[in-house]
């Protein structure tokens, strides 16, 4: 194959990305699916995204390299659109301007797109992962627990205790609220199912690790611009419970381990006193990794658990997931109990509890 047939291959697989993209922003995003669904069909646009490091979304680096630039305080007329930065402009009239702001800035996306990772750090996700967590202190009979996040980033979700939940029905009424009260409210809107487990009070917490293999500090200005950069756009709400979310980690940040999770685990773990619980979780995650990297870790979950009780949380959208799933595996006395606990949404934030 030619390298200009190679060139267009990818080219036709990004465009495909792009339009995959724009379906899924459709309901919670009408400016990235409006600038996704255009920028499918300009070559020159999609050659920027082609920069992108193997592995690493194409669709998630541009936009999120064109957004930390207007964060930073680039001066174009695309600010207008984005509500990010105060912009309130029609999404309709936005690609032309978009692409403008993109031709004037190709040295300075392509050198992101090619340098940065989707490395994210969605502090909504805590309020699809609360129930297990939850139900994981039960199960244990509440005995604390450790928690060890697995692909952690900046750590925001080894925070969720410091956060306040507010769980609606579809129409927006409240059902139930729970945590302190903060700047940091999570809002998750609960769909058909069984009743989700929901606590008064969130379970004790005895310590917190995140591994990552490049964690990422919460005290690095330019760090978190870049997290803040992949939130969608016009979605002011999850930025505004982003940045509240780094104030508060930054008051007590995290502990976190440079490494493979697979490597980390077991020293990781180890940490935990042997009267508390350790609580390994990763939520959109270890979906980026190949299959044979996903059996090994669940082999090392599984070696764990065989020396002592243990709960893992898992929030994915795995290849042939319609949709992302929650689950948790309980390890204890030799036996594993898989729950398969809700389906979810993980940018508008719901989820529909279907466990018994």
């Amino acid at each position: 194959m030619t390298t200009a047939e190679n060139s267009l291959s990818d080219l036709d697989k990004i465009r495909r990305e792009f339009r995959f993209f724009a379906e899924m922003c459709t309901e919670h995003s009408p400016l990235y699916a409006t600038l996704s669904l255009r920028a499918a069909d300009d070559d020159q646009l999609l050659a920027l995204a082609t920069k992108r490091q193997p592995g690493q979304s194409p669709v998630n680096l541009l936009f999120a390299a064109v957004q930390y630039l207007l964060l930073g305080g680039a001066r174009h007329g695309l600010a207008s659109y984005y509500p990010s930065v105060g912009g309130n402009r029609p999404t309709e009239e936005a690609y032309p301007v978009f692409a403008d702001f993109c031709r004037v800035h190709a040295t300075e996306i392509r050198q992101l797109v090619s340098t940065r990772r989707v490395q994210t750090n969605e502090v909504g996700r805590c309020g699809l992962l609360l129930p297990a967590f939850a139900l994981a202190s039960t199960h244990f009979g509440g005995r604390p627990l450790g928690l060890v996040e697995v692909g952690s980033s900046a750590g925001l979700a080894l925070q969720f205790d410091q956060y306040g939940y507010a769980y609606t029905d579809s129409a927006g009424s409240l059902l139930h609220a729970c945590g302190p009260t903060s700047s940091a409210v999570v809002r998750t809107e609960l769909r058909d199912g069984h009743q989700c487990p929901l606590p008064d009070r969130l379970p004790e917490i005895s310590g917190r690790t995140g591994i990552d293999v490049s964690p990422l500090d919460v005290a690095d200005d330019d760090a978190m611009r870049w997290i803040a950069a992949l939130i969608w756009g016009d979605q002011r709400h999850r930025h505004e419970l982003f940045h509240a979310a780094v104030r508060i980690a930054r008051a007590a940040p995290a502990a976190s381990v440079a490494g493979d999770g697979v490597d980390m685990l077991p020293q990781v773990v180890d940490t935990i006193a042997p009267n508390h619980v350790p609580c390994i979780f990763h939520s959109h995650a270890t979906y980026q990794m190949p299959e044979a990297w996903r059996r090994r870790f669940a082999d090392a979950v599984a070696a764990l658990g065989r020396k002592r009780g243990l709960v893992h949380v898992s929030l994915e959208w795995l290849r042939d997931d319609p949709r992302p799933q929650l689950r948790a595996a309980f390890h204890a006395d030799g036996r594993i109990e898989r729950v398969h606990l809700a389906d979810c949404h993980t940018h508008g934030f719901w989820m529909s509890w279907i466990a018994a």
